[in-house]
């Protein structure tokens, strides 16, 4: 059996043989350390010094950028390291020192004098380092009504959306790049519209170009970006609801049914904590509700069943749908009490006639009559026969097999086909170069005789195949035909005589 490997490095590396064994390397000597701790140090010292040129030549081209743009160095040096994205976070606590400054801002305004933050700081600073916390947290408290009262939602109209989107755009292009540059991220994303309110065509952004062509090797189909970002557009103003896709109404409403029925599933494994439970709408009461000990509440119609049968219309669909989603229709686990007093109730409405219980559907041929062997009622009547199976493919037999005696097989008189007797006889006779009236024999007419009276009360069946008809009961005289045994022979010996008939298609089984 060849050996097991865990890891791809110990794939590679050549078998060693069962003999050979491992030997350790020679301990370096005091010469040899140095010289390897000497070239690690100088290893080291030239990326130090690569590391401080970069540092060097980065600072000066910040400080360049600075004087250029009038901006300070630190700005662009956050954008060599984030890649543009702005990481600051927007302060929610309210500063108890901000709180007062605003305060004294508007004293100075009301009395027509304007003040900076740099002069309120030099005026009040001691005013408010006298301030108890209570002061301070009653100075914060009125400053965010001041806030919420003076708040003024920004209109947002088509121009100033495609602004807003195309600052997000743009951040998240600066965020991926800052993660490819730090941590080695590749990805990619697309922004759609969910509504017709603006304009706006769907932005893809890959942070590499293969990317893009390796969505064609993936998905094994012709990638079209700009096909792909209709679609999903199409579906972000759909709402995002795969239903609202289809087109006939008829397509909506089966989409929505699938949908209520593995919602409910999911839920009922959820309650009931079986993972293989199964929705049995039928007798919903016996296989859900009392083998689960679950009930389902919120059922938006009339009664519980299985939404197949429910409404076509769209509206009811869509109701109970809703009512699955949001879980105002869900399973709850009943209590053992619940449990207990549930099936009480139910045994008694089925001993009342109210509720039929669960049973199995009576057979088709309940009530009848049963067949004995012979193919007869039990009262002795006579009953059809039934159609007999396709005929089987011929099997060739071996030399060996056509050499051994066949049995012969007598079946009654209500399988044999009628009138077929007579051309059997004569078809035999002929193979077998005997001429018919040479065949007169005591057996021969008996079989002859019980023929013609299947013949005579049998006319209305069909497709019955006539078989061996035996009255010798000798079987060891009797041999079949040269011809595979498919025909028939009769042989007369001294004790006595016998007519054989083959059906090829139990000849073949």
């Amino acid at each position: 059996m060849p050996k097991a490997y865990t890891t791809i490095a110990q794939a590679s590396v050549p078998p060693r043989r069962p003999n050979e064994t491992s030997k350790k390397p020679a301990p370096l000597t005091t010469e040899q350390q140095k010289e390897k701790r000497d070239a690690r140090q100088e290893k080291q010292s030239q990326i130090d010094a690569a590391v401080q040129e970069w540092m060097e030549y980065t600072n000066e081209l910040a400080n360049k950028l600075a004087k250029r743009f009038d901006m300070k160095a630190r700005y662009f040096l956050d954008i060599f390291s984030q890649g543009g994205a702005h990481m600051i976070h927007h302060q929610e606590n309210t500063n108890p020192y901000n709180a007062f400054k605003s305060v004294k801002a508007a004293e100075a305004r009301e009395q027509g004098t304007a003040m900076t933050g740099g002069d309120l700081h030099k005026a009040h600073y001691p005013e408010y380092q006298a301030l108890t916390k209570d002061e301070r947290d009653t100075l914060v408290e009125e400053f965010d009504k001041t806030k919420q009262r003076n708040f003024h939602l920004r209109r947002d109209t088509p121009r100033a959306r495609v602004q807003d989107v195309s600052n997000v755009v743009r951040n998240m292009k600066m965020l991926l790049f800052g993660a490819g540059q730090r941590v080695g991220l590749e990805g990619f994303f697309c922004i759609v519209r969910n509504n017709v309110d603006f304009k706006m065509d769907p932005e893809w952004y890959f942070t590499s170009k293969e990317l893009e062509g390796y969505m064609e090797v993936v998905t094994r189909k012709k990638w079209s970006t700009s096909e792909v970002g209709m679609k999903l557009e199409a579906f972000a103003i759909a709402g995002c609801d795969a239903a609202n896709m289809l087109r006939t109404s008829a397509q909506k409403i089966n989409f929505m049914k699938g949908e209520i029925r593995a919602l409910l599933l999911k839920n009922l494994v959820d309650v009931s904590k079986v993972s293989d439970a199964r929705l049995a709408w039928k007798w919903f009461e016996e296989d859900v509700v009392q083998r689960y000990g679950v009930v389902l509440e919120g059922w938006t119609t009339e009664r519980i069943m299985d939404p197949s049968l429910l409404s076509t219309s769209v509206t009811v669909i869509r109701k109970l749908l809703d009512a699955v989603k949001t879980g105002e229709c869900a399973f709850r686990k009943l209590s053992r009490e619940e449990a207990a007093d549930r099936l009480k109730k139910w045994e008694e409405e089925v001993s009342a006639g109210k509720v039929i219980a669960k049973h199995r559907a009576p057979r088709c041929d309940a009530g009848q009559r049963g067949k004995n062997s012979d193919g007869e009622n039990d009262d002795g009547n006579d009953d059809p026969a039934p159609t007999p199976p396709p005929q089987a493919k011929r099997v060739r037999k071996s030399a060996k097999a056509a050499a051994a005696p066949a049995a012969s097989t007598t079946l009654p008189a209500s399988r044999r086909k009628p009138g077929t007797g007579t051309k059997i006889l004569a078809a035999l006779s002929k193979r077998a170069n005997v001429p018919q009236n040479a065949r007169n024999d005591a057996t021969t007419a008996a079989a002859l005789q019980k023929l013609k009276a299947s013949r005579t009360t049998r006319k209305t069946q069909k497709h019955i195949s006539a078989e061996t008809i035996d009255d010798s009961g000798d079987d060891e005289n009797m041999s079949p035909h040269s011809n595979g045994g498919n025909e028939g022979a009769a042989s007369d010996s001294a004790s006595g005589s016998a007519l054989v008939l083959f059906n090829p298609y139990l000849q073949s089984h």
